[in-house]
């Protein structure tokens, strides 16, 4: 009898840390979003929502204009080449908007990376809208191979009236740890061969031709 009452404490002990476990892993991920909601970082391939939704094509625009600054970085392990092709807009918001950044793989190897992307002032993140970018996806490039990424932004009418400037920055990442590894003396912009980086163009208006 005792040694049905002592299996029986420990199938409920047990049980409790099922149940505690359990509850902790579903616990993450929202604590996770909460970190990053307050630092202002976007998770990766989770699409970022506006206060209030913003049309296509400018339906929503209201006359207000913001200064929308783009800033690419590139972190340690991953060999490429990574720029806005734009430094600068004039945005009016509640406009969609689509910008264009450039990368290149300057290893001799195929790498795959991913952008992780920022808003600053992180006051302003959510109401910072990107319907598609560049970054919830991951992009792999061949040796050598350039490409050219989109994002398609806009800024919600509901800015606080505050602020008139957002800079949207991107990391990029090697996706593979082993090959982020073999080239971790390369990033931010480093060169295998020791060439700088190509600039950006100078700032110009949306809507204003390239």
């Amino acid at each position: 009898m005792a040694d049905e009452k002592k299996n029986r404490r420990a199938a409920l002990w047990l049980g409790g840390v099922v149940v505690v476990m359990f509850g902790a892993g579903f616990a993450i991920a929202p604590l996770y979003s909460l970190i990053c909601q307050f630092a202002g970082i976007q998770a990766v391939s989770t699409p970022r929502k506006t206060a209030s939704p913003v049309k296509a094509g400018g339906a929503a625009a209201i006359d207000r204009w913001v200064t929308v600054k783009f800033d690419a970085n590139v972190a340690a392990g991953l060999p490429w080449e990574f720029k806005p092709l734009t430094k600068k807009l004039e945005v009016r918001v509640g406009e969609s908007v689509e910008v264009k950044f450039a990368a290149r793989n300057l290893a001799q190897e195929t790498i795959v990376g991913q952008a992780i992307s920022n808003v600053v002032p992180w006051q302003a993140t959510q109401y910072f809208n990107k319907p598609d970018c560049f970054c919830f996806r991951e992009q792999p490039l061949q040796a050598g191979e350039a490409r050219e990424m989109s994002v398609l932004f806009a800024v919600s009418p509901e800015l606080p009236a505050g602020i008139n400037s957002l800079t949207l920055s991107y990391t990029f990442m090697n996706r593979d740890a082993r090959s982020a590894k073999k080239f971790e003396h390369h990033g931010a912009g480093a060169h295998p061969e020791g060439k700088p980086a190509v600039q950006p163009e100078p700032a110009r208006t949306a809507g204003q031709s390239s």
